[in-house]
Parts: structure tokens; sequence; C-alpha cells
């Protein structure tokens, strides 16, 4: 999901890839911002081009 996210799509858009729900995104992407330690969708994108 990281990816997708780190790829431009947007929450519809990936719900839609992933055969998810859009609030089913946006809670993985609460867990992932957590993990990683950001706090936008910017911030994923640059913890994975590192």
């Amino acid at each position: 999901m990281a990816e997708l996210v780190a790829a431009g799509l947007t929450n519809r858009e990936i719900a839609a890839k992933l055969f998810l729900s859009v609030k089913t995104v946006e809670a993985h992407l609460a867990r992932v911002f957590t993990k990683l330690g950001v706090k936008s969708r910017v911030g994923v994108a640059q913890r994975l081009v590192r």
C-alpha cells in the first residue's frame, strides 16, 4: 500500500486496485503513517525512496 501511495495513487484508486473500501485504505494508511513516523503521503514516499 505504501508503494501505491508513493506512486501517486489516490485512496480511491488504491481501493479499486486492491478491491478494498476507501475506509479500509484510510485505516491501513493511518497505520503506515504511524509505523513510518510520518504525517503525510509525501513522508511515506520520501521514506520509501531511502
